[in-house]
């Protein structure tokens, strides 16, 4: 066998591993897209039938009279403006208050040397470790003796003491990774360290923030046993406390209304994901989390 054949065929060989690489890689997600997208079809389905729609047997896979009472019939069982504002505060001002605090932490401890750095590394990944569910009654006993049960600002703490160590972990890697020779260069020139920080680190790092804000907020969104337990009056209630309005009596639960809430909240959440996946995918491929 000649050379030039050999070569031919180590290099059909390499083509047809990665046909079949990409083909694989297809149809994973593929099959993730579809896992995902069946339980949102049918959460809008189901929030455009009636009751009587509901309980057919077998289910109509699109609603033969889609209808918006639902949708109508929902928005009266509470206030839900109300709720909804209150839950954009709480997962705004949490989504803030932890990238304000992470962002230089994370900072510091991917690009500066001091003796307690590592320490520190370690314990915000130790946070890590910790369910969220041992920290509730320790927090919510703390809390009440300083008077931020039942409030916003308890709720956005809680939240911001929650997820802190993650967004430093996040960050941690990608500050670590980032080159150094601007850095350097603004060093070089005179720049001070906060500048440099806000001038030139901040604009390099914007999708790995981006990303972590995204993590937060669909968290924050969507977090229900907190809210539950530090909110008390019907007043401060978030979306996902709110949607306890359609249980009913018995265990009944009044399904095309809680699937009506259900898909205007998620709405917000899909609306920014389409406006900011080009800064989460560079974020995500940033990161390098050995």
């Amino acid at each position: 066998m000649s050379v030039v054949t050999r070569i031919r065929d180590v290099i059909s060989g390499d083509s047809d591993v990665r046909t079949v690489t990409r083909v694989g890689t297809l149809a994973t997600l593929t099959v993730a897209t579809i896992l995902v997208a069946i339980p949102l079809y049918w959460m809008v389905a189901t929030s455009l039938k009636t009751s009587v729609q509901i309980g057919v047997f077998p289910p109509y896979l699109v609603p033969p009279t889609p209808t918006i009472d639902p949708f109508i019939n929902a928005l009266q069982t509470g206030p839900w403006v109300q709720w909804f504002l209150n839950t954009v505060v709480i997962s705004g001002g949490s989504t803030i208050l932890v990238l304000a605090l992470a962002t230089p932490a994370a900072y510091v401890l991917g690009r500066r040397e001091f003796p307690a750095r590592k320490p520190l590394y370690v314990l915000f990944i130790g946070i890590l470790m910790i369910p969220a569910q041992i920290l509730l009654i320790p927090m919510y006993t703390l809390f009440s003796r300083i008077g931020l049960i039942n409030t916003r600002i308890g709720l956005i703490v809680a939240y911001s003491a929650f997820f802190l160590g993650f967004v430093v972990f996040l960050l941690h890697s990608f500050f670590t990774n980032l080159p150094d020779n601007v850095e350097d260069a603004a060093h070089i020139g005179g720049v001070p360290e906060w500048r440099t920080f806000l001038r030139v680190i901040l604009p390099m790092a914007k999708p790995g923030i981006a990303t972590a804000a995204i993590f937060v907020f669909v968290f924050t969104w969507n977090e229900f046993l907190f809210a539950l337990t530090f909110l008390q009056t019907q007043e401060l209630y978030t979306i996902s406390v709110g949607l306890q309005q359609f249980q009913g009596l018995r265990g009944t639960v009044v399904y095309n209304q809680l699937f009506a809430m259900s898909t205007l909240a998620t709405l917000p959440l899909l609306i920014g994901f389409a406006l900011f996946s080009e800064q989460f995918i560079k974020g995500m491929a940033g990161l390098n989390l050995k």
